[in-house]
């Protein structure tokens, strides 16, 4: 997410993994890992050589959060047998928690893909969060 951020803030500029690594203080080991996956989602694009790196493949407005942690990290479900390639699942056919973690896998599903990397950069991904928390 910070890689993605980071490109989002640098706009139309190609940004290297060392300057992110710098500015973001992650790994660049990590980052080198992660960038592959972005890459081939078609949410980056990279370009060798002098004045190469890294930027967005669209507009920021257009990337979700959602979309960026299923193609760094898969697909979003909050417990294995909700995954589309987990074939054995032990529960009975009738599973009511199944039902339970299916409608938070849903809720999940949804935030991220409410929030793009735009919203981020303007804070808006925040602002609702700390309007609705009560410090009582």
């Amino acid at each position: 997410m910070l890689l993605m951020y980071e490109l989002a803030r640098t706009g139309e500029d190609f940004t290297s993994l060392t300057e992110v690594s710098r500015t973001q203080k992650v790994s660049q080991g990590y980052l080198e890992q992660i960038v592959r996956p972005l890459r081939e989602s078609g949410l980056v694009q990279g370009k060798r050589g002098f004045g190469g790196g890294y930027k967005l493949a669209k507009p920021a407005g257009k990337i979700t959060v959602g979309e960026i942690v299923r193609a760094a990290e898969g697909p979003v479900a909050p417990v294995q047998c909700l995954h589309e390639d987990f074939s054995h699942c032990d529960c009975p056919d009738d599973c009511r928690a199944r039902l339970v973690w299916q409608k938070v896998g849903d809720a999940i599903e949804g935030v991220l893909n409410s929030i793009t990397l735009r919203d981020l950069i303007e804070g808006a991904g925040y602002k609702q969060e700390k309007e609705d928390v009560s410090h009582e």
